[in-house]
């Protein structure tokens, strides 16, 4: 039997080219980083999770996908920022919502080429690559999601909150004391547990301006960052701060209700399409019988 030489040959290119992928993948191990709140909670002890990486069995199937996370490149910065946009209840870090990604593309792939070979006996390619792809989007959508309604309920809720600030401070409270007192009023409040995680910098040792800015920069909103930035020149210039704060609450009601005239005045013009359409539709519903008896000639002109 002959030997073929070429056929040996792409076996061991094709060997090399998998051996040489694997290797670039691990070949530097990246140690995952956790993001501040679960830093903080492992030194005082108080680190008590409860989620799939906790879990016996699907903990060591993730440590797979957490080895390809660590050497994943793309749209961490977007991940980071939506964690702590959603307040990111679970404590995960980076690389483990990146694998938390990868592994639903992997079983989202798995799973649909499955049901095409049971269900139709055949392989699709261009499904296979197709809805790994959707599988991954999935999480990153949800948490996408999620990042936005919370930013979305801390937008309306800041304008009440600065006046009830801006009141305990005229009644005599410091600024510290009246956030104290909406934390502990209310603290599954969103914007009361972003708060509390400024307390929680100062204590550690922050300053109020810091603490604050990181706040802002946690919560990507236009309204949050004015307000954090006109505390802080208001501490450096020593105007006083409720009167600054009751600034802001106008200036953010007053834009709310210029981009609500804006929407009005853009659904009129929206509609407009519409409304042209229904009533076209109407008109050759009313009109299209007789239109067409007169072109058959069953309906003489009057």
């Amino acid at each position: 039997m002959a030997i073929d030489f070429g056929q040996i040959v792409l076996a061991m290119l094709q060997f090399s080219s998998v051996f040489l992928l694997i290797w670039s993948l691990f070949r530097y191990p990246v140690r995952p980083e956790p993001p501040i709140t679960r830093r903080i909670a492992i030194e005082l002890g108080l680190e008590n999770r409860v989620t799939i990486f906790e879990q016996p069995v699907i903990g060591q199937l993730m440590g797979f996908a957490m080895l390809l996370a660590q050497r994943f490149p793309f749209f961490r910065d977007k991940i980071r920022q939506n964690l702590e946009a959603s307040g990111n209840p679970s404590g995960y870090s980076v690389d483990e919502y990146v694998s938390i990604c990868i592994a639903s593309g992997v079983a989202v792939g798995a799973l649909s080429t499955g049901v095409l070979l049971l269900q139709l006996s055949q392989f699709d390619l261009l499904m296979v690559l197709v809805m790994p792809v959707v599988g991954f989007a999935i999480p990153m959508w949800s948490l996408s999601e999620a990042a936005f309604g919370r930013t979305k309920k801390i937008s309306r809720k800041l304008p009440y909150t600065l006046d009830l600030v801006a009141l305990m401070m005229e009644a005599g409270a410091t600024f510290t004391e009246a956030i104290d007192t909406l934390v502990h009023d209310e603290p599954d409040d969103e914007l009361n547990q972003e708060l509390r995680i400024v307390q929680s910098e100062i204590e550690f040792g922050a300053t109020r301006a810091v603490a604050l800015q990181n706040m802002a920069n946690r919560i990507p909103l236009d309204a949050l960052r004015s307000v954090v930035g006109a505390i802080n020149q208001a501490e450096a210039l020593g105007t006083p701060l409720s009167t600054i704060l009751k600034n802001q609450s106008g200036m953010i009601r007053m834009l709310r209700s210029v981009r609500a005239e804006e929407a009005s005045a853009s659904a009129s013009m929206k509609i407009l399409a519409p409304s042209m359409l229904i009533l076209m539709a109407v008109v050759l519903v009313v009109f299209g019988p007789i239109i067409l008896s007169y072109l058959e000639g069953n309906l003489m002109p009057w």
